[in-house]
């Protein structure tokens, strides 16, 4: 019949709501985060943004997520790749000491 569907004659392999936001099937979709939360950057994150949080969080107990993004958005290009640069020495220390580790372990057998 014209006009009806079956729900099993469907090709359909992406997941789009009706809303027209499409969600990839096994995530879930994350709630917007309200801006007036205070600001809490992630512990084990090394990002250039999230390190800056850290620093910006210590001087801002109480400073919410709305006053740090206008605080990142405000920084200049230099702030930011002085912040990009420091992430990645971070990232690379990381890596050095999981590749030590790895050594011990080897020694160890």
């Amino acid at each position: 019949m014209a006009g009806t569907s079956d729900p099993g004659s469907s090709m359909e392999t992406s997941a789009s709501s009706s809303t027209g936001v499409i969600v990839q099937p096994g995530k879930k979709k994350r709630t917007p985060t309200n801006p007036n939360n205070i600001f809490k950057p992630s512990s084990d994150s090394t990002t250039a943004r999230n390190l800056c949080g850290i620093e910006w969080q210590a001087e801002h107990k109480t400073g919410t997520i709305a006053e740090f993004a206008a605080h990142w958005n405000s920084l200049s290009a230099e702030q930011k790749e002085a912040y990009a640069s420091r992430s990645k020495l971070v990232d690379a220390a990381k890596a050095n000491v999981v590749e030590f580790i790895a050594n011990l372990n080897g020694l160890s057998t």
